[in-house]
Protein backbone atom coordinates (compact mmCIF):
# COMPACT_ATOMS: atom_id res chain seq x y z
CA UNK A 1 0.00 0.00 0.00
CA UNK A 2 2.78 2.43 0.95
CA UNK A 3 4.62 1.55 -2.24
CA UNK A 4 1.55 2.37 -4.35
CA UNK A 5 1.02 5.68 -2.55
CA UNK A 6 4.61 6.77 -3.17
CA UNK A 7 4.35 5.81 -6.84
CA UNK A 8 1.09 7.72 -7.16
CA UNK A 9 2.65 10.78 -5.49
CA UNK A 10 5.62 10.59 -7.84
CA UNK A 11 3.28 10.50 -10.87
CA UNK A 12 1.30 13.53 -9.67
CA UNK A 13 4.42 15.57 -8.86
CA UNK A 14 5.91 14.70 -12.25
CA UNK A 15 2.90 15.94 -14.21
CA UNK A 16 2.72 19.09 -12.07
CA UNK A 17 6.36 19.75 -12.99
CA UNK A 18 5.58 19.44 -16.71
CA UNK A 19 2.60 21.78 -16.30
CA UNK A 20 4.86 24.33 -14.61
CA UNK A 21 7.30 24.22 -17.52
CA UNK A 22 4.61 25.04 -20.06
CA UNK A 23 2.92 27.55 -17.78
CA UNK A 24 6.22 29.40 -17.42
CA UNK A 25 6.67 29.22 -21.18
CA UNK A 26 3.34 31.03 -21.66
CA UNK A 27 3.70 33.50 -18.80
CA UNK A 28 7.24 34.72 -19.42
CA UNK A 29 7.45 34.17 -23.19
CA UNK A 30 10.84 32.60 -22.56
CA UNK A 31 12.75 31.83 -25.75
CA UNK A 32 14.29 28.87 -24.02
CA UNK A 33 12.43 25.74 -23.00
CA UNK A 34 14.42 22.58 -22.51
CA UNK A 35 12.95 19.70 -24.50
CA UNK A 36 15.25 17.20 -22.78
CA UNK A 37 13.99 18.19 -19.34
CA UNK A 38 10.41 17.74 -20.55
CA UNK A 39 11.20 14.25 -21.82
CA UNK A 40 12.99 13.23 -18.61
CA UNK A 41 10.09 14.33 -16.40
CA UNK A 42 7.40 12.92 -18.69
CA UNK A 43 9.16 9.59 -19.10
CA UNK A 44 9.72 9.20 -15.36
CA UNK A 45 6.07 10.01 -14.65
CA UNK A 46 4.69 7.65 -17.32
CA UNK A 47 7.08 4.88 -16.29
CA UNK A 48 5.80 5.06 -12.74
CA UNK A 49 2.23 4.78 -14.04
CA UNK A 50 3.17 1.30 -15.28
CA UNK A 51 4.76 0.44 -11.95
CA UNK A 52 1.75 1.83 -10.08
CA UNK A 53 -0.61 -0.42 -12.04
CA UNK A 54 1.71 -3.40 -11.53
CA UNK A 55 1.92 -2.73 -7.77
CA UNK A 56 -1.88 -2.77 -7.46
CA UNK A 57 -2.45 -5.90 -9.49
CA UNK A 58 0.33 -7.61 -11.52
CA UNK A 59 -2.31 -9.32 -13.67
CA UNK A 60 -3.37 -5.94 -15.10
CA UNK A 61 -0.06 -5.38 -16.88
CA UNK A 62 2.07 -7.91 -18.81
CA UNK A 63 5.49 -8.20 -17.21
CA UNK A 64 7.16 -7.79 -20.61
CA UNK A 65 5.65 -4.30 -20.94
CA UNK A 66 7.19 -3.35 -17.61
CA UNK A 67 10.65 -4.55 -18.64
CA UNK A 68 10.54 -2.55 -21.88
CA UNK A 69 9.29 0.56 -20.05
CA UNK A 70 12.21 0.25 -17.64
CA UNK A 71 14.77 -0.24 -20.41
CA UNK A 72 13.72 3.06 -22.03
CA UNK A 73 15.49 4.70 -19.09
CA UNK A 74 18.65 4.41 -21.22
CA UNK A 75 17.30 7.18 -23.47
CA UNK A 76 16.93 9.46 -20.45
CA UNK A 77 20.66 9.22 -19.70
CA UNK A 78 21.88 11.17 -22.79
CA UNK A 79 18.91 13.48 -22.22
CA UNK A 80 20.41 14.41 -18.86
CA UNK A 81 23.72 15.22 -20.53
CA UNK A 82 22.07 17.31 -23.25
CA UNK A 83 19.89 19.03 -20.65
CA UNK A 84 22.89 20.08 -18.59
CA UNK A 85 24.69 21.16 -21.77
CA UNK A 86 21.74 23.33 -22.79
CA UNK A 87 21.48 24.71 -19.27
CA UNK A 88 25.04 26.00 -19.56
CA UNK A 89 25.29 27.00 -23.23
CA UNK A 90 21.65 27.32 -24.37
CA UNK A 91 22.55 26.03 -27.81
CA UNK A 92 20.04 25.74 -30.60
CA UNK A 93 18.87 22.20 -31.33
CA UNK A 94 20.89 20.41 -34.03
CA UNK A 95 20.26 17.04 -35.65
CA UNK A 96 23.69 15.85 -34.55
CA UNK A 97 22.25 15.51 -31.05
CA UNK A 98 20.22 12.57 -32.34
CA UNK A 99 23.45 10.53 -32.46
CA UNK A 100 23.31 10.33 -28.67
CA UNK A 101 20.18 8.22 -28.94
CA UNK A 102 21.39 5.62 -31.47
CA UNK A 103 22.99 3.25 -28.95
CA UNK A 104 20.17 3.48 -26.35
CA UNK A 105 17.62 2.80 -29.11
CA UNK A 106 19.52 -0.29 -30.25
CA UNK A 107 19.75 -1.57 -26.68
CA UNK A 108 16.01 -1.05 -26.17
CA UNK A 109 15.40 -2.96 -29.40
CA UNK A 110 17.52 -5.78 -27.97
CA UNK A 111 15.32 -5.83 -24.88
CA UNK A 112 12.21 -6.02 -27.07
CA UNK A 113 13.76 -8.93 -28.99
CA UNK A 114 14.66 -10.69 -25.75
CA UNK A 115 10.96 -10.75 -24.84
CA UNK A 116 10.08 -12.40 -28.16
CA UNK A 117 12.73 -15.09 -28.62
CA UNK A 118 13.01 -18.37 -26.78
CA UNK A 119 13.72 -18.18 -23.07
CA UNK A 120 17.05 -20.05 -23.29
CA UNK A 121 18.48 -17.37 -25.61
CA UNK A 122 17.15 -14.45 -23.60
CA UNK A 123 19.87 -14.46 -20.94
CA UNK A 124 22.65 -13.83 -23.47
CA UNK A 125 20.86 -10.77 -24.92
CA UNK A 126 20.11 -9.42 -21.46
CA UNK A 127 23.81 -9.72 -20.51
CA UNK A 128 24.72 -7.66 -23.59
CA UNK A 129 22.11 -5.10 -22.59
CA UNK A 130 23.50 -4.85 -19.06
CA UNK A 131 27.19 -4.64 -20.04
CA UNK A 132 26.86 -2.13 -22.90
CA UNK A 133 24.14 -0.18 -21.11
CA UNK A 134 26.23 0.02 -17.94
CA UNK A 135 29.28 1.30 -19.83
CA UNK A 136 27.13 3.86 -21.63
CA UNK A 137 25.61 5.11 -18.38
CA UNK A 138 29.02 5.45 -16.69
CA UNK A 139 30.36 7.32 -19.73
CA UNK A 140 27.52 9.86 -19.63
CA UNK A 141 27.78 10.29 -15.89
CA UNK A 142 31.46 11.10 -16.41
CA UNK A 143 30.73 13.54 -19.25
CA UNK A 144 28.10 15.31 -17.14
CA UNK A 145 30.48 15.52 -14.19
CA UNK A 146 33.23 17.09 -16.35
CA UNK A 147 30.75 19.53 -17.92
CA UNK A 148 29.36 20.71 -14.59
CA UNK A 149 32.73 20.75 -12.84
CA UNK A 150 34.27 23.00 -15.49
CA UNK A 151 31.32 25.26 -16.25
CA UNK A 152 28.94 25.40 -13.31
CA UNK A 153 30.09 24.28 -9.88
CA UNK A 154 33.01 26.71 -9.59
CA UNK A 155 31.72 29.60 -11.70
CA UNK A 156 32.59 32.90 -10.03
CA UNK A 157 31.41 36.49 -10.33
CA UNK A 158 31.92 39.74 -8.50
CA UNK A 159 28.34 40.81 -9.24
CA UNK A 160 25.99 39.90 -6.37
CA UNK A 161 22.97 39.44 -8.61
CA UNK A 162 24.94 37.03 -10.79
CA UNK A 163 26.23 35.25 -7.70
CA UNK A 164 22.63 34.51 -6.70
CA UNK A 165 21.86 33.09 -10.16
CA UNK A 166 25.09 31.06 -10.18
CA UNK A 167 24.30 29.66 -6.74
CA UNK A 168 20.78 28.72 -7.83
CA UNK A 169 21.99 26.76 -10.86
CA UNK A 170 24.96 25.27 -8.98
CA UNK A 171 22.76 23.94 -6.18
CA UNK A 172 20.21 22.56 -8.65
CA UNK A 173 22.81 20.74 -10.77
CA UNK A 174 24.56 19.35 -7.69
CA UNK A 175 21.23 18.14 -6.34
CA UNK A 176 20.11 16.63 -9.66
CA UNK A 177 23.45 14.98 -10.49
CA UNK A 178 23.95 13.40 -7.09
CA UNK A 179 20.31 12.32 -7.05
CA UNK A 180 20.62 10.77 -10.50
CA UNK A 181 23.86 8.98 -9.62
CA UNK A 182 22.45 6.75 -6.85
CA UNK A 183 19.30 6.02 -8.91
CA UNK A 184 21.38 4.75 -11.82
CA UNK A 185 23.87 2.81 -9.73
CA UNK A 186 21.15 1.29 -7.55
CA UNK A 187 19.10 0.29 -10.58
CA UNK A 188 21.97 -1.49 -12.31
CA UNK A 189 23.05 -3.22 -9.11
CA UNK A 190 19.55 -4.56 -8.57
CA UNK A 191 19.29 -5.62 -12.20
CA UNK A 192 22.68 -7.32 -12.31
CA UNK A 193 23.25 -8.89 -8.93
CA UNK A 194 20.02 -9.11 -6.95
CA UNK A 195 16.74 -9.35 -8.81
CA UNK A 196 17.78 -10.37 -12.29
CA UNK A 197 17.13 -8.60 -15.60
CA UNK A 198 14.89 -5.57 -15.11
CA UNK A 199 13.39 -7.35 -12.14
CA UNK A 200 10.51 -5.80 -10.22
CA UNK A 201 10.46 -5.66 -6.44
CA UNK A 202 8.76 -3.25 -4.10
CA UNK A 203 12.06 -2.15 -2.59
CA UNK A 204 13.79 -1.94 -5.96
CA UNK A 205 11.28 0.62 -7.23
CA UNK A 206 10.56 2.40 -3.94
CA UNK A 207 13.95 4.05 -3.42
CA UNK A 208 14.21 5.56 -6.95
CA UNK A 209 10.59 6.74 -6.69
CA UNK A 210 11.34 8.54 -3.43
CA UNK A 211 14.35 10.27 -5.00
CA UNK A 212 12.26 11.31 -8.01
CA UNK A 213 9.66 12.76 -5.64
CA UNK A 214 12.39 14.93 -4.11
CA UNK A 215 13.59 16.02 -7.56
CA UNK A 216 10.07 16.97 -8.65
CA UNK A 217 9.43 18.82 -5.38
CA UNK A 218 12.64 20.79 -5.82
CA UNK A 219 11.58 21.71 -9.34
CA UNK A 220 8.07 22.73 -8.27
CA UNK A 221 9.39 24.94 -5.46
CA UNK A 222 12.04 26.64 -7.65
CA UNK A 223 10.79 26.45 -11.26
CA UNK A 224 13.27 29.10 -12.44
CA UNK A 225 15.95 26.37 -12.43
CA UNK A 226 14.61 25.22 -15.79
CA UNK A 227 16.43 28.17 -17.37
CA UNK A 228 20.14 28.63 -17.98
CA UNK A 229 22.42 31.55 -17.27
CA UNK A 230 20.57 33.63 -19.84
CA UNK A 231 17.71 33.85 -17.34
CA UNK A 232 19.43 36.87 -15.77
CA UNK A 233 19.30 38.69 -19.08
CA UNK A 234 15.66 37.68 -19.44
CA UNK A 235 14.94 39.15 -16.00
CA UNK A 236 16.39 42.44 -17.18
CA UNK A 237 14.35 42.63 -20.36
CA UNK A 238 11.02 41.58 -18.86
CA UNK A 239 9.07 43.56 -16.33
CA UNK A 240 7.88 40.87 -13.94
CA UNK A 241 6.77 43.39 -11.32
CA UNK A 242 6.89 47.13 -10.87
CA UNK A 243 10.67 47.07 -11.40
CA UNK A 244 12.66 45.80 -14.37
CA UNK A 245 15.07 43.95 -12.06
CA UNK A 246 12.99 43.36 -8.93
CA UNK A 247 15.57 41.10 -7.28
CA UNK A 248 18.10 43.92 -7.32
CA UNK A 249 16.17 46.28 -5.06
CA UNK A 250 15.11 46.14 -1.43
CA UNK A 251 12.36 48.72 -1.03
CA UNK A 252 10.99 47.85 2.40
CA UNK A 253 14.08 46.93 4.42
CA UNK A 254 17.51 48.59 3.99
CA UNK A 255 20.28 46.28 2.83
CA UNK A 256 22.37 47.35 5.81
CA UNK A 257 21.77 49.01 9.16
CA UNK A 258 21.59 52.81 9.07
CA UNK A 259 23.87 54.21 11.77
CA UNK A 260 24.66 57.68 10.45
CA UNK A 261 22.37 60.48 11.67
CA UNK A 262 22.36 62.19 8.26
CA UNK A 263 21.29 58.96 6.57
CA UNK A 264 18.59 58.37 9.18
CA UNK A 265 17.07 61.74 8.32
CA UNK A 266 17.26 60.92 4.61
CA UNK A 267 15.57 57.57 5.25
CA UNK A 268 12.60 59.32 6.84
CA UNK A 269 12.46 61.86 4.03
CA UNK A 270 12.69 59.30 1.19
CA UNK A 271 10.52 56.52 2.62
CA UNK A 272 7.45 57.56 0.62
CA UNK A 273 9.38 58.04 -2.65
CA UNK A 274 11.79 55.10 -2.76
CA UNK A 275 9.82 53.09 -5.35
CA UNK A 276 9.26 56.16 -7.50
CA UNK A 277 12.97 56.99 -7.50
CA UNK A 278 13.92 53.39 -8.35
CA UNK A 279 11.55 53.40 -11.31
CA UNK A 280 13.17 56.63 -12.50
CA UNK A 281 16.64 55.09 -12.16
CA UNK A 282 15.60 52.03 -14.15
CA UNK A 283 13.91 54.17 -16.78
CA UNK A 284 17.19 56.04 -17.27
CA UNK A 285 19.15 52.78 -17.19
CA UNK A 286 17.23 50.83 -19.81
CA UNK A 287 15.47 53.48 -21.88
CA UNK A 288 18.21 56.03 -22.39
CA UNK A 289 21.89 55.96 -23.28
CA UNK A 290 23.23 57.81 -20.26
CA UNK A 291 25.08 54.71 -19.00
CA UNK A 292 27.16 54.71 -22.18
CA UNK A 293 29.12 57.56 -20.61
CA UNK A 294 32.28 55.81 -19.28
CA UNK A 295 32.68 58.49 -16.59
CA UNK A 296 29.07 58.33 -15.39
CA UNK A 297 28.73 59.21 -11.71
CA UNK A 298 25.83 59.33 -9.28
CA UNK A 299 25.86 63.13 -9.78
CA UNK A 300 25.35 62.66 -13.54
CA UNK A 301 22.52 60.20 -12.98
CA UNK A 302 20.90 62.52 -10.43
CA UNK A 303 21.06 65.43 -12.87
CA UNK A 304 19.56 63.27 -15.62
CA UNK A 305 16.50 62.21 -13.63
CA UNK A 306 16.35 65.52 -11.75
CA UNK A 307 16.60 64.37 -8.14
CA UNK A 308 19.29 65.27 -5.57
CA UNK A 309 22.57 63.38 -5.81
CA UNK A 310 22.39 62.56 -2.10
CA UNK A 311 19.17 60.67 -2.76
CA UNK A 312 20.78 58.58 -5.50
CA UNK A 313 23.75 57.75 -3.25
CA UNK A 314 21.39 56.80 -0.42
CA UNK A 315 19.38 54.47 -2.65
CA UNK A 316 22.43 52.60 -3.91
CA UNK A 317 23.87 52.39 -0.41
CA UNK A 318 20.79 51.15 1.43
CA UNK A 319 18.25 49.88 -1.09
CA UNK A 320 20.29 48.32 -3.90
CA UNK A 321 21.93 44.93 -3.56
CA UNK A 322 24.74 46.00 -5.87
CA UNK A 323 27.19 48.87 -5.68
CA UNK A 324 26.75 51.66 -8.22
CA UNK A 325 29.86 50.39 -10.00
CA UNK A 326 28.45 46.87 -10.41
CA UNK A 327 25.04 48.24 -11.33
CA UNK A 328 26.67 50.13 -14.23
CA UNK A 329 28.24 46.87 -15.42
CA UNK A 330 24.87 45.11 -15.44
CA UNK A 331 23.20 47.91 -17.41
CA UNK A 332 26.06 48.16 -19.91
CA UNK A 333 26.20 44.41 -20.49
CA UNK A 334 22.44 44.45 -21.06
CA UNK A 335 22.94 47.28 -23.55
CA UNK A 336 25.68 45.28 -25.31
CA UNK A 337 23.52 42.15 -25.52
CA UNK A 338 20.69 44.12 -27.12
CA UNK A 339 23.08 45.59 -29.69
CA UNK A 340 24.35 42.10 -30.51
CA UNK A 341 20.77 40.85 -30.82
CA UNK A 342 20.15 43.61 -33.37
CA UNK A 343 23.15 42.76 -35.56
CA UNK A 344 25.68 45.31 -34.27
CA UNK A 345 28.58 42.95 -34.91
CA UNK A 346 27.84 42.76 -38.66
CA UNK A 347 29.44 46.15 -39.24
CA UNK A 348 31.47 46.63 -36.05
CA UNK A 349 34.00 44.92 -33.79
CA UNK A 350 33.74 43.66 -30.23
CA UNK A 351 36.28 46.31 -29.21
CA UNK A 352 34.05 49.06 -30.54
CA UNK A 353 31.05 47.45 -28.82
CA UNK A 354 32.75 47.64 -25.43
CA UNK A 355 33.50 51.32 -25.96
CA UNK A 356 30.03 51.96 -27.35
CA UNK A 357 28.26 50.81 -24.19
CA UNK A 358 30.61 52.64 -21.83
CA UNK A 359 33.44 50.29 -20.82
CA UNK A 360 36.86 51.89 -20.63
CA UNK A 361 38.79 48.76 -21.62
CA UNK A 362 37.91 45.66 -23.60
CA UNK A 363 39.22 43.37 -20.85
CA UNK A 364 36.82 44.87 -18.30
CA UNK A 365 33.98 44.43 -20.76
CA UNK A 366 34.96 40.83 -21.54
CA UNK A 367 35.08 39.83 -17.86
CA UNK A 368 31.80 41.60 -17.04
CA UNK A 369 29.96 40.15 -20.05
CA UNK A 370 30.98 36.57 -19.30
CA UNK A 371 30.25 37.02 -15.59
CA UNK A 372 26.75 38.41 -16.12
CA UNK A 373 25.54 36.62 -19.27
CA UNK A 374 27.34 33.37 -18.52
CA UNK A 375 29.21 33.13 -21.82
CA UNK A 376 31.75 35.10 -23.83
CA UNK A 377 30.68 37.60 -26.47
CA UNK A 378 31.72 35.17 -29.22
CA UNK A 379 29.62 32.40 -27.68
CA UNK A 380 26.71 34.82 -27.36
CA UNK A 381 27.03 35.92 -31.00
CA UNK A 382 27.06 32.25 -32.06
CA UNK A 383 23.90 31.59 -30.07
CA UNK A 384 22.16 34.64 -31.58
CA UNK A 385 23.08 33.55 -35.10
CA UNK A 386 21.77 30.02 -34.40
CA UNK A 387 18.47 31.37 -33.08
CA UNK A 388 17.97 33.71 -36.04
CA UNK A 389 19.55 31.54 -38.71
Amino acid sequence: MLNSLILFLCIILGFISVAIIYNKRVDTKSPFINKYLVFIILYSSIRYIFHFIFSIDPSLLPYKVLTIADSIFLIAIPCFYLYFKDLVFEEKYTKINLLHFVLPSLLILLMVISNIIAKQNRLFIVKIFIIIGGISVLLYLTLVFILLYKNVWFRKSEIKLVQVQNKLIRNWTLFLYFSLFPIVIFRFLTITFIYGPIGYTHFGILLPALIWCLIFLKFILTPEIQYGYGFLNQNITESTSQFIIPKLWSTEIPTQKINIARDEKLAEKLSANIKTYIRQIEEASFHSQIFRNPDLSTDDLAAHIKIPSSHISFLFKYHCKETFSDYKKIVRVYDASKLLDNGYIKNNTIDSLSAEVGFVTYNTFHVAFKSIIGMTTLEYIKRVSQQTG
